[in-house]
């Protein structure tokens, strides 16, 4: 909110190109490392330290070659998006890339062993640090600077990796055994899935990225206010993803198809009773949000807004199919299938832009998202007897769960 009132919409832009850079960093770490190391641990878990010492080695390399990739690509990126300014943003984004090394890896641990505190007080500090600078900014006056926030980003980092850290010790068990053949593994595992999360990436920005291309950094940056918006309504779908993976891979072993079916369903009501509400207020209260969150100059963003708040209600599908599939063994299918999104995403961005401007975007990834629905259920249903029907019959048992809850928590107080 702070961000759109005091950057011009050319920086806004320079910086959520950065962003978005440093995104797919994170993803494509995680797709090459995070899901193989949890599968492997669960399943040969007499050598962890072996297998815990590759993934640092390979996390290790992961940086050094998308820092040599950037060193090439961002002379096009500055130009293709006309957003020279986003050159001095890139000695922070190699420093960034580093410090995630030790964040990651901490992070990656304790999610193996189903420990959720330390990822938890690190990216509070990672994306905190950031949110107490640009605060403290505007109490004191100071002028938003993207070269400046860039930097604090960086400190942000190395201040989740210290927390992370903290609480991944009693997890860190390493080995200077140096075994070849989890390297392979790791590869023949993660190549799917490293597809599989920079398709992801591109298919989930590839409407603003066209925008920045085709329209230029203002356009770029009145849709990006809208999808901070839609971020939000989204988040649940990912922070449930990443508690219910490793569940599931186990749920595989002990129960077979009849509990991977019995997860996903209830795992997507769950996030569905989380966004069905905030879907609705973006719809009917789109307008008053986007005043609120972004001010006057983006009140244009009302109507995408309306269009993007949609995404949400697909993105639990799409999510927790990858989660078990890729739990599951699985995880060339759906590389495949959003591979195919991205693709289809991407055609049909380029396709309606340049007729319908930004709700060309809008309305381009809401058919994507759509097509891929459809795709992604019959796959499902057809492996596991999933019924995508029966994740709205378990939204009312969510609410009466949660509200059982709270009924506890405040008994106990």
């Amino acid at each position: 909110m702070l961000l759109l009132r005091g950057l011009s919409k050319e920086d806004f832009a320079a910086w959520g190109l950065f962003l978005v850079i440093t995104y797919f960093l994170e993803m494509g770490r995680s797709g090459l490392l995070q899901n193989g190391l949890m599968t492997f641990i669960a399943r040969h878990p007499e050598e962890a330290p072996v297998i815990i010492s590759t993934e640092l080695v390979l996390n290790v390399v992961f940086s050094v070659i998308s820092i040599f990739l950037m060193l090439l690509a961002a002379p096009w990126l500055a130009e293709s998006f006309h957003l020279p300014q986003f050159l001095s943003l890139l000695p922070a984004y190699y420093a960034a890339n580093m410090a995630m090394i030790g964040l990651y890896h901490s992070n990656f641990v304790q999610q193996s062993y189903v420990e959720f505190r330390g990822i938890f007080w690190g990216t509070f500090f990672m994306r905190g640090t950031l949110f107490a600078w640009v605060v403290g900014s505007k109490i004191m006056g100071w002028p938003l600077n993207i070269s400046t926030l860039s930097w604090v980003f960086f400190a942000g980092i190395c201040l989740g990796t210290v927390a992370s850290w903290w609480f991944s010790r009693p997890f860190l068990r390493h080995s200077f055994h140096f075994d070849q053949r989890w390297v392979g593994r790791f590869f023949h595992y993660g190549k799917y899935v490293l597809g599989t999360n920079l398709s992801a990436m591109l298919y989930k920005n590839i409407d603003k990225l066209a925008l920045g291309q085709l329209a230029g950094p203002a356009a770029f940056a009145v849709y990006d206010a809208a999808g901070k918006v839609t971020q939000m309504v989204e988040a649940p779908s990912f922070s449930i993803a990443s508690a219910v993976f490793p569940s599931s891979a186990r749920t595989m072993q002990e129960n077979g198809t009849e509990g991977i079916k019995r997860l996903y369903e209830q795992s997507v009501g769950v996030i569905l009773a989380i966004i069905l509400p905030f879907l609705l207020l973006s719809v009917v209260f789109a307008r008053p949000l986007m005043l609120l969150f972004a001010g006057d100059q983006y009140a244009d963003s009302a109507g995408i807004l309306q269009v993007t708040a949609f995404f949400g209600l697909f993105m639990p599908f799409a999510v927790q199919f990858g989660t078990v599939l890729d739990s599951t063994g699985h995880p060339d299918v759906n590389f495949r299938y959003t591979l195919f999104t991205a693709v289809l995403n991407l055609l049909l961005s380029y396709g309606l832009i340049p007729t319908l401007g930004l709700y060309g975007a809008a309305f381009a990834i809401l058919l994507g998202y759509s097509v891929s629905f459809v795709l992604m259920q019959r796959v499902l249903n057809r492996r596991f007897g999933i019924q995508w029907w029966r994740a709205f019959v378990f939204v009312p048992q969510a609410y009466a769960l949660g509200w059982g809850i709270i009924q506890r928590f405040l008994g106990k107080k």
